[in-house]
């Protein structure tokens, strides 16, 4: 098949109205007014599973009472047809989590069973497995339905997964329908777990059961749309044609919102798997049980504008059909989706450019279990933000992917990888991350990075020889464990501890009192005779009454490690850096992290600014048209759970390092640029940022 058959290669923009039974009588041309004034070209439509849009002959379907309002019937024949006449996409939208009652009885075990026997019933309808019968085939019957009846141009499938929850966030627990019973027995050898106990070896087994189980069947809907209609798209999280994601906010999501998800998701698809494109779709309401409260335009510019600026689709969708909104709460996704379009040349084939990889971990936040969002996925997040506040572009790269990218070539392109906390490393990825070093790059990791082997045992050393620690003496963690414990920047004898008038000599890298407050654990390691230490231990001390808040102890133990490895070094900082400036966002901790990677990089950083840490900077390249793209993004509006408009950000001076251009241009104030071009870099002053702009430098 042809590039040009294969149309989500392209950049494209979607709109998705998600239907309720009773809009089937929608007017399908004043949507599509709709959906191409502001800037889509893509339309994804409910079609079939819960309730079919079309006049289905198959049993196991529900066809929408409210289709006897239209003149023929058929919703899909109808939208596809005055789609197509106007070149807008038609995404057909399934959704095979669920079944009503009468199919439900007649095909029990197609059904969740949870682990008090009980079936998931919710709003009269019936969870479903996707080891059952209903996913494994008869999801194949209604897709082969609906390309017989229509030339959609692709499937997304909604609630793809196992439901151990319902819509209302109550947990049901692990389904033991027969399927699930047999299928796990036979690929692990032991029972189905019936609790999510992470103790529990056959829990952890489990996860990756349901992921296999989901990989294998979307393996086999690509195939069997593959081999029916080439040009169709299968959009997905699992081993997809397109891959999904869905940005969304809740009314109960714990602060600090993670304002970022996006960039994030982003920037890990297209690292890992670059062939694929990624769909971003952005929830124009506020939460699942508020679909017609119109969500902050603010937040809804940040989801649209970071998709597209690490290479994403932009997309929205509403509850409904637009006139449920008013035109004025259209205005945010118009702008963003607008300016895609009339854009769209700069998109095709955009690449990231960042040189430096921030590396996930899911297999080490298994590991840690229950926990494990807040060792892993924290360190990882707070370690993001303070790159994103920084300016230092970067890349997110799943572990399982550092062999794959060290053949390839692609990991030697990269000045520096961090790890945060990546505690759990197979002999393969130890002798990658090693090579990587050895031939010149630099490293950064923090807390347990490397501390474990694949089957989740303590390593007598530490698995990574780059480091400059040999081994872990001590781990001291906890909710207390290390409360009013310190880091030193400063020598021996400062002003906090017995007898001291302030230091002298003080660390280069230390700033205010030298003092940098240290919570939650901290790894005693011992030092390798040749590594350089900073940042030394002041075990708890004092903090009540004040009278008695000095400190009577201070200590070698080094809280970084700097280490020569061959043509490369590392910094390793055994302690929840990132987990401490996601929470707490102090700038020492900040400092510390940034400070580490200037440690490393074998050369001067991609890019400086005088940018505020509001704005965010992405640098992209066009490989065939040798452009440096620079996307810049405003966060001057966020404050807390509000989402304002954002601040006009006025005379942004951005200097690029390694790249030489001779033009540069304002995207968004259409206009040219002044340039200043050295040997190797390139300096632009941008005059006015408001929500966003895209930098086109050649």
């Amino acid at each position: 098949m042809s590039t040009t058959d294969r149309w989500w290669t392209k950049p494209y923009r979607t709109f998705q109205t998600n239907l309720r039974e009773i809009d089937a009588g929608l007017d399908v041309e004043r949507v599509l007014d709709h959906i191409q004034d502001i800037g889509a070209d893509t339309w994804l439509l409910n079609t079939a599973g819960i309730v079919s849009f079309f006049p289905s002959a198959l049993p196991f379907q529900h066809p929408s009472p409210w289709l006897s309002e239209r003149a023929s019937g058929d919703l899909i024949g109808d939208a596809v047809t005055a789609a197509h006449a106007r070149g807008v996409r038609v995404i057909s939208r399934v959704d095979f989590s669920k079944v009503h009652q009468d199919v439900a009885e007649a095909h029990p075990d197609w059904c969740f069973v949870s682990p008090k026997g009980e079936r998931q019933i919710y709003n009269g309808l019936y969870s479903t497995c996707p080891s059952a019968p209903y996913y494994q085939e008869r999801a194949f019957e209604i897709l082969g339905e609906v390309l017989d009846r229509y030339p959609v141009d692709g499937f997304f499938f909604n609630w793809f997964g196992f439901n151990e929850r319902d819509y209302s966030r109550r947990y049901h627990g692990i389904c033991q329908c027969v399927h699930c019973q047999t299928r796990f027995a036979a690929t692990y050898g032991v029972s189905l777990p019936r609790d999510p106990d992470w103790s529990d070896p056959a829990y952890t087994q489990w996860h990756g059961y349901t992921r296999s189980v989901l990989d294998d069947l979307a393996r086999r809907i690509r195939e069997f749309l593959a081999s029916r209609r080439p040009d169709v798209a299968l959009i997905l999280r699992a081993d997809p044609d397109v891959v999904f994601y869905e940005a969304n906010n809740a009314i109960e999501r714990p602060e600090p919102l993670w304002v970022y998800g996006v960039g994030e998701f982003v920037r890990e698809s297209r690292t890992a798997v670059p062939d694929k494109p990624v769909w971003v779709n952005t929830v124009m309401f506020l939460d699942l049980p508020y679909r017609f409260t119109v969500e902050q335009p603010g937040y809804l510019g940040l989801h649209l504008t970071q998709a597209m600026a690490h290479g994403g689709n932009p997309s929205a969708y509403m509850i409904g059909t637009p006139d449920l909104f008013g035109r004025g709460d259209f205005d945010v996704v118009a702008d963003v989706l607008r300016f895609h379009r009339d854009h769209q040349d700069y998109y095709e084939g955009l690449r990231s450019a960042a040189r430096i990889a921030l590396v996930s971990s899911e297999r080490s936040a298994l590991h840690f279990g229950e926990a494990g969002q807040a060792k892993v996925t924290r360190e990882l997040r707070g370690i993001f933000r303070a790159l994103v506040e920084s300016h230092l572009p970067f890349d997110i790269l799943p572990d399982d992917k550092l062999a794959e990218l060290a053949e390839s070539g692609r990991l030697a392109g990269y000045d520096a990888l961090i790890l945060p906390n990546v505690a759990v490393l197979d002999e393969k990825q130890r002798a990658v991350l090693d090579a990587y070093v050895d031939g010149g790059g630099g490293l950064i990791a923090t807390s347990d990075t490397a501390a474990f082997d694949p089957t989740g045992q303590a390593r007598a050393e530490l698995g990574l020889e780059s480091l400059g620690a040999a081994r872990i003496l001590e781990r001291r963690e906890g909710p207390h464990a290390m409360r009013s414990a310190y880091l030193r920047t400063k020598p021996a004898g400062g002003s906090g501890g017995p007898g001291g008038s302030g230091g002298s000599g003080e660390d280069a890298r230390a700033q205010g009192t030298g003092m940098i407050m240290l919570d939650r654990a901290f790894l005693y390691v011992e030092p390798k005779p040749d590594a350089e230490t900073g940042l030394h231990l002041v075990p708890p001390s004092r903090y009540g009454p004040p009278e008695k808040c000095y400190w009577d102890i201070e200590t070698e133990h080094p809280g970084l490690l700097l280490h020569r490895f061959g043509h490369g070094s590392t910094a390793y900082l055994p302690w929840p850096v990132g987990s401490l400036y996601h929470d707490l966002s102090l700038p020492d901790h900040r400092k510390v992290i940034i400070d580490a990677v200037h440690q490393v990089l074998p050369r001067r950083p991609q890019l400086t600014t005088d940018a505020p840490p509001q704005v965010e900077i992405a640098v992209g390249s066009q490989e065939e048209s040798g452009r440096t793209l620079v996307h810049l993004i405003n966060y001057s509006g966020h404050h807390g759970r509000a989402f304002h408009e954002p601040l006009e950000i006025r005379d942004i001076t951005i200097s690029l390092h390694g790249v030489t251009a001779t033009k540069a241009r304002s995207a968004r104030l259409d206009t040219d640029l002044e340039v200043t071009s050295g040997t190797d870099s390139t300096q632009v002053v941008l005059p006015s940022l408001g929500r966003l702009d895209l930098l086109l430098l050649e």
